[in-house]
């Protein structure tokens, strides 16, 4: 049997995400992630050794290590799909990176600043720090987190000269829907004033400072980065107004 991909095949392999009662998002996400895989064949078939070299490509391209695992983990669906999942290739070891990475927030840390935002009513800020903790994005690309972006279930940013879609995740997305309602934001970037513009840099510093006295927390970690051990959805947005 073949193992050239075709357009068959990717249409058959969305049927079958629907029949498993995938969501439209998801499904929208896999589809992405696999005509990435289409791209880097160019017409040549599927093989182990095209699965280990499509690895190493995305490494090279300064992909982020969840984007790449993103992108591997469609791979490695579509090759169940097909028959072959001794094509499968191992996942980037992201406890490992994780542990390695620097001014990283605490999953401590982390719960404290969400639940002191909530109690104090900034709901804003306890939304833009699940983001930046939850979601591959970095502050100046929440530019690019719009009402148009829940619709299709990722942010496109352009890093590197290479344009990615960072993916959102089911709960991320429900809990960005129901914050925006209840801002009644209709269209364009989510945290923004009341001009339609990301909300500065310089004042989510000073909020976030603010914020860490209040919460008991150590100010010297800096930025806020990914963090591990945390449930997606903990806080939801609709807790907020009970």
């Amino acid at each position: 049997m073949s193992t050239q991909i075709t357009n068959e095949q990717l249409k058959d392999f969305e049927n079958i995400l629907r029949l498993q009662n995938k969501s439209h998002n998801t499904i929208a996400a896999y589809s992405i992630n696999i005509r990435k895989l289409v791209a880097f064949l160019n017409g040549s078939e599927l093989t182990g050794e095209k699965m280990k070299a499509y690895r190493m490509w995305l490494e090279e391209q300064g992909f982020k290590k969840r984007t790449i695992n993103a992108y591997l983990s469609a791979a490695n669906y579509f090759c169940d799909f097909i028959g072959h999942s001794e094509m499968k290739v191992d996942l980037i070891n992201l406890d490992y990176l994780e542990r390695h990475t620097k001014h990283q927030i605490s999953s401590d840390d982390y719960n404290k600043l969400v639940y002191t935002a909530l109690q104090n009513n900034k709901e804003r800020l306890a939304m833009m720090i699940q983001v930046l903790c939850l979601v591959d994005i970095r502050y100046c690309e929440l530019a690019k987190l719009t009402v148009e972006a829940l619709k299709v279930g990722y942010v496109e940013v352009e890093r590197k000269s290479t344009l990615l879609h960072i993916q959102l995740s089911e709960i991320m997305i429900r809990d960005l829907e129901i914050y925006i309602q209840h801002e009644q934001i209709i269209n364009g970037i989510i945290f923004c004033t009341i001009n339609g513009k990301l909300v500065d840099r310089s004042n989510f510093r000073k909020e976030i400072k603010n914020l860490c006295v209040l919460a008991n927390v150590d100010e010297e970690f800096g930025t806020i980065q990914h963090v591990k051990n945390v449930v997606v959805g903990e806080y939801p947005y609709h807790g907020l107004k009970k």
